[in-house]
């Protein structure tokens, strides 16, 4: 994904179809109401009939685009938003983990975007960089959540992108986050296999258990104390929400997480930015606790086994702290 600023007050967001996963074949419309956390079906289709969205066929120009036009993989969707006013960005560089002539890793914040939307241009991770490192086209080779830190990866060339591309979808990657979630957790180790869904609700990105999508996740205690747990967690399969979904599902939901603590009803809250001391006491923490400490995968270029680690952050180190650990947790950075 990248982002073109213009002079007119709008913001053209890019929107490859071949970063949604089955999103070849689908019709333009919902492609974007998969993409657009805002949008439903209908306010896309809005977007749409306002001239605010364009289609990009392969390396060809951008054109107008139906509703009812069926994408290629090859496809990019574009949407203009009207600019809003950001703060200024907290984060002017971001830390590098690992880089050569094919890849960067860096170390994400929480609270940063991984890439741009209609209301976070600047302040998303694939903008600072863009800063940071003026002369490369940068690509995203996957996603954390915003409020989750730690190791995200990035190809400096469209090969390396398309192998590291490759290598996600066909399982090739380890992954390995920590979590710090509620109450002390009985197993040392245990597996989740269960498939997942969307929930259902009104809430558009909030997850369930069910459908047909395989997402398995196996899990290992590091430390319980104090009402708390340390837990790692190895995604087996990439669906969204994954970890905190099946965390959930174990009746030990991620420490602050606001969309599985309860029914949503903090994450609304969030939304209208309504939460308050209250809210955040009885979350347990200000932002999810989960962090991407490993990121473990076959070299785009050389094909050799590469992996990359990100130390813990401030807030995990203090509840490190809390739960009596050492300077270092086993197995892992930080």
């Amino acid at each position: 994904m990248k982002t073109v600023l213009h002079k007119k007050g709008l913001v053209e967001v890019h929107f490859p179809v071949s970063d949604l996963k089955d999103g070849a074949g689908l019709r333009a419309d919902a492609f974007l109401a998969k993409r657009l956390k805002r949008y439903s079906r209908s306010e896309v289709q809005r977007l749409m009939a306002a001239g605010r969205v364009r289609l990009k066929r392969g390396e060809g120009s951008p054109g107008p685009v139906k509703a009812s036009q069926r994408l290629a993989l090859s496809d990019t969707v574009i949407v203009a938003y009207t600019r809003t006013e950001e703060p200024p960005c907290a984060h002017e560089r971001l830390a590098v983990l690992h880089e050569d002539d094919d890849l960067l890793a860096v170390d994400k914040p929480a609270r940063v975007l991984s890439h741009p939307t209609d209301r976070v241009v600047r302040n998303a991770a694939t903008s600072i960089l863009a800063r940071q490192f003026p002369g490369f086209k940068l690509h995203l080779a996957h996603r954390l959540d915003r409020e989750t830190s730690g190791v995200l990866l990035l190809a400096k060339n469209k090969e390396a992108a398309r192998r590291l591309t490759e290598s996600f979808t066909r399982g090739k990657v380890r992954k390995e986050y920590l979590a710090v979630v509620r109450g002390e957790v009985a197993f040392e180790r245990t597996v989740v296999d269960k498939p997942m869904e969307h929930d259902g609700g009104e809430i558009k990105v909030r997850q369930g258990l069910g459908g047909d999508r395989a997402a398995r996740t196996e899990f290992e205690r590091v430390a319980v104390a104090h009402g708390l747990s340390l837990v790692r967690a190895l995604p087996r399969t990439g669906r969204l929400h994954q970890i905190r979904v099946h965390l959930a599902s174990l009746g030990h939901p991620v420490l602050g997480d606001k969309l599985y603590q309860g029914e949503g009803e903090y994450y609304m809250k969030a939304v209208r930015r309504e939460l308050d001391e209250e809210d955040l006491l009885a979350l347990g923490a200000s932002r999810q606790m989960l962090h991407a400490a490993r990121l473990g995968f076959p070299h785009p270029s050389t094909g050799a086994w590469t992996e990359v680690e990100a130390p813990l952050p401030e807030d995990f180190l203090r509840l490190k702290v809390l739960l009596g650990l050492g300077p270092s947790v086993p197995g892992t950075a930080g």
